[in-house]
């Protein structure tokens, strides 16, 4: 099995699905971090702009809420990391540094359109990768099928992801 493993989310429902895959591609002893990229938006956030960046705390949340899912699942070695830039860019660079034997993540994240298209970010880490890229095959629901989610929100329900 694998002794360091990369997991990649960005707090889409598409990119959780690869929370399910990760026990069965690891052992106890793997190290598993969890890595969330925050993109910079716009070309104002490159040089300081009035904009304020998005907080990290959210999403300091969000990757804890995970990583205990992981370490209730039988998982011992599980950390976190936050970047902020382009994430295949850091997605590449994070798994270099810790010398990643594989990489797990969504086929598409957040900016998901098409089920059949691979998205950039994935596209891009699968082509600079240095490790294998271990890659779950987002699924949308059938259009005259909503999903709980969906129903949810079309009731006034937030943004559950």
């Amino acid at each position: 099995m694998f002794e360091s493993i990369l997991v990649t989310l960005d707090g889409s429902a598409y990119s959780e699905r690869v929370l399910d895959y990760v026990p069965v591609l690891a052992t106890a002893g793997t190290r598993i971090t969890l890595l969330t990229v925050i993109p910079r938006s716009s070309p104002s956030d490159l040089i300081g702009a009035d904009r304020a960046p998005l907080p990290v705390g959210p999403f300091e949340d969000y990757l804890t809420e995970r990583a205990d899912r992981l370490t209730n699942s039988g998982l011992r070695h599980v950390a976190a990391e936050i970047r902020r830039g382009s994430p295949a860019q850091f997605i590449v660079e994070v798994a270099r540094e810790l010398r990643s034997e594989l990489i797990v993540m969504s086929t598409q994240g957040i900016s998901a359109e098409n089920e059949h298209d691979l998205g950039g970010v994935a596209s891009r880490v699968l082509m600079w990768a240095p490790c294998p890229v271990f890659m779950v095959r987002v699924q949308h629901p059938h259009p005259a099928r909503n999903s709980a989610e969906e129903e949810w929100q079309s009731e006034g329900g937030a943004n559950v992801g």
